[in-house]
């Protein structure tokens, strides 16, 4: 396995930061590179040695986000626990997560979080063998309906508590999803 320079890691992550503080800011269309490697302290062609554009940066800021969110998620076994550690996760995060709930629903961006969340869904999931519901409408159901719910928390102030919006989400979204077309693997 690669290792990678710790120098490199720490303006990745300080770029990564600026285009988080620029975006809530001033919005990511009016950000310019020269704008980030200020508020990043770094040199103009640093930026070029890690990345080929912003658009290549927001994409490794979400990478970074989702990788992370999977690793926090992986260890938990009921919904209701996973769904919990997604929203402490955001929570801690939510500055990030407030640039990303205004992505287009057409951006490669929005379709990367999709993926990302459909595939741990195949992982854990079969279709109901007397399910009317094709697996792949049940699985657009609940990524979306999660994208949905974390995009409404974030609008509202996280106003209401991870561990209630944990169970909003294992009660109305998964279990329900469960009830009528899926089946959990390894249950």
């Amino acid at each position: 396995m690669k290792k990678i320079d710790r120098r490199v890691l720490r303006t990745q992550e300080s770029l990564g930061n600026a285009l988080v503080d620029l975006t809530l800011d001033i919005g990511y269309d009016a950000i310019t590179i020269k704008e980030l490697t200020q508020q990043a302290n770094i040199g103009y062609a640093t930026f070029f040695r890690h990345f080929k554009s912003k658009d290549e940066l927001l994409m490794y800021v979400l990478q970074s986000v989702l990788e992370e969110l999977f690793e926090v998620m992986k260890p938990q076994t009921t919904p209701y626990n996973q769904a919990l550690a997604m929203f402490e996760y955001v929570q801690g995060n939510s500055r990030t997560y407030r640039v990303f709930i205004d992505l287009p629903r057409d951006s490669k961006l929005f379709d990367t979080v999709y993926d990302a969340v459909a595939n741990s869904i195949h992982e854990n999931y079969v279709a109901r063998d007397e399910s009317l519901i094709p697996m792949a409408i049940a699985v657009n159901h609940i990524v979306t309906s999660i994208s949905e719910l974390i995009r409404w928390w974030i609008v509202n102030d996280m106003a209401i508590s991870p561990e209630k919006m944990a169970i909003i989400q294992s009660e109305l979204i998964i279990k329900a999803t469960e009830l009528v077309a899926l089946d959990r693997i390894n249950e």
